[in-house]
């Protein structure tokens, strides 16, 4: 399958990830995170076992999943101290940083056309996410309107963590590693970080687990959703041709896109309707378009 069709899928996936995980909320978020990720890892086992996946430790895949659970810990953090509403748009810089490490690292050559083209897409692409993140923290004016010094340092992890989970995600796969074993090794990582999550923030909170609960199937989707999110993205990097590096580029915006499938699914399944949203989701349209341009030029 086309790498871009790929990585669509995989922002699809991980925008149903957003809309059950919305609809999971019903205990304490750090057990909820938890158990998500406990079935994601139950998930991946299932994979291995009957595709017959030889394990092999892929050191890059579970850094992948440590920085991802970074990622998820301050968000969790944020959103036990009411941060969430000025550092959840911060998320969508997280494709910036994997850009700038891919540069850095890989130093791809890059005509002047194809560079100014990059610069403009990426601008486009990350403001587009970003302006339909503030969509659901209340509008780019309330996001302004609550930013403190104190909690940018909460959005730079944030963004860096993402950030770091997808270049990691590439790497493993640029390294030879089999999908659905880089994708048990992020998963490792990320459970690991799921835990000491919980550990330090829900143990003490969290009283009764009650299995019998009907919305426990919303966590069962939710962690379907990521491991079919986390497997497209990296059949996707695997497809890529891999010289300029814009193509990797745009899988990163897609894999951390996922507010924009979420928001149409919200309207559809929710009735939510988010205006900063369809405004930011025809940015985003445009900035990718000139990446896959700048990519072709």
């Amino acid at each position: 399958m086309n790498w871009f069709i790929t990585g669509i899928f995989a922002t699809i996936a991980f925008g149903f990830f957003g809309l059950f995980y919305k609809l999971s909320t019903f205990q304490e978020s750090s057990l909820s995170n938890l158990e998500i990720y406990f079935f994601t890892l139950i998930f991946a086992i299932i994979l291995v076992y009957f595709r017959k996946v030889k394990l092999t430790f892929s050191k890059d895949a579970f850094v992948s999943g440590l920085c991802e659970g970074v990622a998820t810990i301050t968000l969790l953090l944020s959103l036990v101290s009411n941060y969430i509403l000025t550092i959840f748009p911060f998320v969508s810089f997280s494709s910036v940083f994997f850009f700038f490490i891919i540069l850095a690292s890989e130093r791809p050559k890059l005509s002047n056309k194809q560079k100014i083209l990059a610069a403009i897409g990426i601008i486009l692409s990350i403001t587009g996410l970003f302006i339909a993140s503030t969509g659901t923290v209340g509008g780019i004016s309330s996001f302004l309107s609550n930013v403190n010094s104190n909690f940018l340092l909460s959005g730079f992890i944030i963004s860096i963590g993402f950030g770091l989970w997808s270049y990691f995600s590439y790497v493993s796969i640029k390294k030879k590693t089999e999908v659905l074993n880089a994708n048990f090794w992020m998963l490792i990582g990320s459970f690991v970080m799921a835990l000491i999550a919980f550990a330090f923030i829900g143990a003490e909170k969290t009283t009764v687990i009650n299995l019998l609960d009907s919305r426990n199937i919303f966590l069962l989707l939710t962690s379907l959703s990521i491991v079919c999110g986390i497997v497209l993205t990296l059949k996707a990097y695997k497809t890529t041709t891999g010289k300029s590096k814009i193509q990797e580029t745009i899988i990163a915006i897609l894999s951390n896109a996922e507010l924009i499938p979420l928001i149409f699914l919200s309207y559809f399944v929710l009735n939510e309707f988010i205006t900063e949203g369809i405004v930011g989701a025809i940015v985003l349209f445009i900035g990718i378009s000139l990446l896959k341009f700048a990519d072709n030029a």
